[in-house]
C-alpha cells in the first residue's frame, strides 16, 4: 500500500514538472507596426528595438523632456501628461522600456537600469541632431526613476533636471532567481498568462495604484501592450537582470525634484526622507489623496511639474 501511494505521489510530481511545458504560455498578438499615430521605433547598436511616442512641441520649442514609465506600464501611462507639455512648447519623448510596451521582448536582453539608460541615450543623441543639443529634463515614474538616475550618471551634461514620481530608488533589486529556470518558472509563466495579465486582475491592480477605480480605457491601455508576443518570457528575463540604480549610487549633483501621492501604498512617502538622507532634494511636491500613479490621476500634476521645469530653465 505504501509503495502504491509513493508511486502516485511520484507520478503527480512528474506531471507537475512536465505539464507547464505543454501549456501555451505566450500571447498571439504581434507588436503593431504603428501602435500610435506618433509612434517611432529605434534600433540600438546591439539590435534592441525601442518604441516611443514622440510629441512635437507646439510653436517655438522651449525645452525637451524624456518620460520613463514604471513597472508593468508603458508610454500609455503618460497619456495625460505628454500632450500637455507639448502644448507648452516642449519636445516630449515617452519611451517604452524593453520587455514593456512595444519595445523589444526578445530573449537575451540585459534589463539592468544601466543598460536601459545607455539604450535611451543612443536614441536621444540622434534626436539631438534634429532638435538641438540642449539638455533634457528627465521624468521617471516608480521603476523609471531608477532609469533616470542611471541616465544622469552616464551623461550629466545632457541632463537639466531629474524628476522622480514616486521614485523606486531606495532599494536594490538583487534577488535569488535560479528557480525561474526550473519548472517553477514555467508555472509562473502560466500564472502570468492566464491569471495575472487579464482585465479583471489589472482592474484590481490599478485600483490599488490609482487609489481610485480605473476606467475600462485605463485597464485596456495597460493590458494591450502586455498582451503581445514575447511578453511572458521577457518579464522573466527582466526579473533575472533588472539591477536597480539606487539613490546612494547617484554620482552627480543635478536638480532633483520629488513628486509623490500622499496615499501611495506601493512606494510610500516615507521614501522621501530616505532620499533626502542621501542627497540634496531641490523640491518636493506632495499630492493630497493621490496614490502611486499621481501623474495619471491628479489634475494638478501637470501644472506642478511645469512650475518645477520652468524654475530650472529660469536659472539657466
Amino acid at each position: 500500500m505504501l509503495k502504491k501511494g509513493l508511486k502516485i505521489v511520484l507520478f503527480i510530481l512528474l506531471l507537475l514538472l512536465i505539464l507547464p511545458y505543454f501549456i501555451p504560455r505566450d500571447f498571439d498578438l504581434a507588436i503593431p507596426e504603428k501602435p500610435y499615430a506618433n509612434s517611432e521605433f529605434f534600433t540600438t547598436q546591439d539590435g534592441t528595438r525601442l518604441h516611443a511616442q514622440i510629441f512635437e512641441p507646439e510653436g517655438t520649442m522651449l525645452g525637451k523632456i524624456v518620460m520613463i514609465h514604471g513597472l508593468g506600464a508603458s508610454s500609455f501611462s503618460y497619456r495625460n501628461n505628454a500632450p500637455y507639455f507639448a502644448k507648452q512648447g516642449y519636445l516630449v519623448v515617452v519611451v517604452d522600456l524593453p520587455a514593456f510596451g512595444y519595445s523589444s521582448k526578445e530573449s537575451g536582453i540585459d534589463h539592468s537600469q544601466v543598460k536601459r539608460a545607455a539604450y535611451i541615450w543612443e536614441w536621444v543623441d540622434e534626436l539631438d541632431e534634429l532638435y538641438g543639443n540642449e539638455a533634457w529634463h528627465l521624468v521617471g515614474h516608480s521603476m523609471g526613476g531608477s532609469t533616470v538616475l542611471a541616465m544622469s550618471n552616464q551623461k550629466p551634461a545632457s541632463v537639466l533636471s531629474m524628476n522622480l514620481i514616486a521614485g523606486a530608488v531606495t532599494q536594490d533589486t538583487s534577488r535569488s532567481t535560479w528557480w525561474l529556470s526550473t519548472p517553477l518558472g514555467e508555472w509562473l509563466k502560466v500564472a502570468l498568462r492566464y491569471l495575472i495579465i487579464n482585465e479583471d486582475r489589472f482592474s484590481s491592480i490599478l485600483t490599488g495604484a490609482y487609489n481610485q477605480t480605473p476606467s475600462k480605457e485605463d485597464v485596456l491601455g495597460y493590458l494591450q501592450p502586455l498582451q503581445t508576443q514575447g511578453t511572458i518570457q521577457a518579464l522573466l528575463e527582466f526579473v533575472k537582470t533588472s539591477d536597480n540604480v539606487t539613490i546612494d549610487e547617484l554620482k552627480v549633483d543635478l536638480p532633483l525634484h520629488l513628486l509623490w501621492g500622499d496615499e501611495d501604498t506601493w512606494v510610500g512617502v516615507e521614501n522621501i526622507a530616505l532620499i533626502q538622507d542621501v542627497t540634496r532634494v531641490d523640491a518636493i511636491v506632495r499630492f493630497d489623496g493621490a496614490g502611486h500613479c499621481v501623474h495619471e490621476t491628479d489634475p494638478s500634476f501637470n501644472d506642478e511639474l511645469l512650475k518645477l521645469l520652468q524654475s530650472i530653465e529660469k536659472k539657466n
